[in-house]
């Protein structure tokens, strides 16, 4: 990811819609499938500035993996030694397994994604769980794709397929439906844009939006969140996936 976006996401990442609901998601997944019952190892990868850590603290113990050096240090400064920080790059082995995995729009970064399926189920103990978000559809593609480095999008099929292989799939789903036709809206504007001004600087438009557009989106996918756990739906902008490694 270009430096200037990895800035702009540790200035936004905690106030969001998107970020906000694509936690709330994550949560309300793991807290119908996965629990609180034990304490569990947990593994943020790539963890970026932390955004999602409190919310996984609440599972076990957590440690952040991740490659850029600032955010690395931006999570040792907010949580000191409660967080284990690991500098890495997939596939590079690490020396512990964990309980629980949390990928959240990291996959589609990653060039070999089955390689890097192989090592998440290297490095889960048996029985052990990932959850797994991505962006959907690759007639979404538009110039934030380009700048945030991502690889592809994915559908429903193509994913579940990534994890048929040592993992039993316990929920995969779009989500984001609500939002779809905004998506598709600003699709054909930054194509448009791109087409009349094809010199103009690439962004990912990853900017906080007002205050009111930014309360509506988030309550939209907090309404979501209620609802993905126990009724998959049929399409959306995002996916995601729950998956226990078989022993």
């Amino acid at each position: 990811m270009e430096r200037r976006e990895y800035q702009l996401v540790g200035e936004v990442q905690t106030a969001h819609w998107w970020w906000r609901g694509r936690r709330r998601i994550i949560e309300a997944v793991l807290d119908r499938k996965v629990g609180r019952s034990r304490p569990l190892q947990v593994a943020d990868i790539g963890s970026g500035y932390g955004a999602n850590i409190p919310m996984l603290a609440r599972y076990g113990e957590v440690s952040a993996l991740e490659m850029d050096d600032d955010a690395l240090a931006r999570i040792k400064r907010d949580h000191g030694d409660r967080v284990r920080t690991i500098r890495w790059k997939s596939p590079e082995p690490i020396d512990q397994r964990f309980d629980l995995m949390l990928l959240a729009d990291v996959l589609e970064h990653i060039p070999d994604d089955r390689q890097a399926v192989r090592w998440i189920w290297e490095h889960l103990t048996d029985g052990g769980h990932v959850l797994v978000t991505v962006p959907a559809h690759q007639f979404l593609w538009t110039e934030m794709d380009d700048v945030v480095h991502h690889f592809r999008r994915y559908t429903l099929p193509g994913l579940a397929r990534l994890f048929s292989r040592g993992f039993d799939v316990r929920l995969v789903t779009y989500y984001n439906l609500v939002l779809f036709p905004v998506k598709l809206a600003f699709v054909g504007f930054a194509r448009t844009l791109r087409s009349l001004m094809p010199q103009r600087e690439k962004r990912s438009y990853n900017d906080l939006p007002p205050r009111l557009v930014n309360a509506v989106f988030e309550f939209v996918l907090r309404c979501e969140a209620g609802i993905i756990p126990k009724i998959p739906l049929p399409f959306g902008v995002s996916l995601v996936l729950l998956a226990r490694k078989r022993p």
